[in-house]
């Protein structure tokens, strides 16, 4: 018994390590935050739940983005707006892609919701790593 918890405890670590972005892969971007999630230009009026992003020009591809999952780990606690704006730096969010945002600054537009699980939304944009 004591063999399994340990084998268990050793496999949940390895998988929560498994998609954290490495440094070496990871792109470094920004994100921002939207509340808006229905309807989206790869779903329609489908709902897809609220760990979505929509991304920018560069990562759009004439819709090729659409269903990519994406790593993503706020990167810099610091922001003009608030202090320490990313919950954490360590832990990484899993966001589909969802939708296209043409006038988007950033590289992810996340939902308010994922954005919430790695930074204070009131930063409004904070740095990121993220790879798929």
């Amino acid at each position: 018994m004591g063999v399994m918890i340990k084998s268990l405890a050793l496999a949940t670590v390895l998988l929560v390590v498994a998609f954290v972005p490495s440094p070496a892969s990871a792109i470094a971007g920004t994100a921002t935050f939207y509340t808006t999630y229905v309807p989206s230009a790869c779903y329609g009026l489908e709902d897809q739940g609220v760990m979505i992003a929509a991304v920018s020009d560069p990562l759009w591809n004439n819709g090729a983005a659409c269903g990519r999952m994406y790593n993503v780990r706020c990167t810099d606690p610091r922001n003009c707006k608030v202090r320490n704006a990313c919950k954490t730096t360590t832990a990484a969010i899993i966001v589909t892609v969802v939708d296209y945002c043409k006038a988007c600054t950033g590289d992810l537009n996340l939902s308010r919701g994922a954005f919430s699980r790695i930074a204070n939304p009131d930063a409004g944009k904070v740095r990121v790593a993220y790879d798929p």
